[in-house]
């Protein structure tokens, strides 16, 4: 589980211009609690005053954001609005593959490759173990599955039951485990894994309806 929210690789606040430090306090909702008190002290520091009372705001404001996080149950839900708390636009933020997106790409594509996705996020707080762990779990699961759907002769219904546990059980035992409930961080963009994953889907429809013996 992350301690800090900050990148290692984020640039110092040292570095950053006073306009750059003012944007991170006067747009505070979007940043790190870590980027906005560290601007405020860096601000200090080259002789700017804070009043009493906007150093009160700033704190109450961060730790209200921070509470908010927290106090947010997570949901087992595929489409849940939850996620959101934890979303920040602060570029020196962790950039993370959503839980929506980790969710519903296991949902509608496979286990595998939402285990995919979080081994990826795993991987950018080092924890090499983790994202071993997810990949062996995403893959684990994704045959277990095949082997009970195949053998049973599961239809539409069992199909949609497993999907829905496999996306319920990744976020569950990986998300809080390796990155934290309550981490804010920055949401990845997931276009590319998307046509990945829709190439992969047609190309699994295509094989379906060709005539026998054609896909060997």
């Amino acid at each position: 589980m992350l301690i800090s929210f900050l990148r290692p690789d984020a640039p110092p606040t040292s570095s950053k211009t006073n306009e750059e430090l003012r944007e991170s306090i006067d747009n505070r909702e979007y940043y790190l609690p870590e980027t906005v008190l560290n601007a405020v002290a860096e601000l200090q520091r080259r002789g700017h005053e804070f009043l009493d009372e906007e150093l009160q705001v700033i704190n109450e404001d961060m730790q209200a954001r921070m509470e908010i996080v927290a106090e947010t149950t997570p949901s087992f839900g595929i489409i849940n609005d939850n996620y959101k708390n934890a979303l920040v636009e602060d570029p020196d933020a962790y950039e993370f593959y959503s839980r929506r997106v980790i969710k519903v790409f296991t949902f509608f594509f496979s286990p595998f490759l939402g285990a995919i996705l979080m081994a990826i996020n795993i991987g950018k707080t080092k924890d090499y173990n983790g994202v071993m762990l997810v990949l062996f779990f995403g893959f684990g699961i994704s045959v277990i599955e095949q082997i009970i759907a195949g053998g049973l002769g599961l239809g539409a219904g069992a199909t949609i039951f497993f999907a829905f546990i496999n996306a319920s059980l990744i976020d569950a035992l990986f998300w809080n485990r390796y990155i934290g409930n309550t981490t804010l961080y920055k949401a990845r963009a997931y276009w590319v894994p998307l046509v990945i994953g829709l190439l992969l889907s047609a190309f699994v429809v295509w094989s379906l309806f060709q005539p026998k013996g054609v896909i060997k």
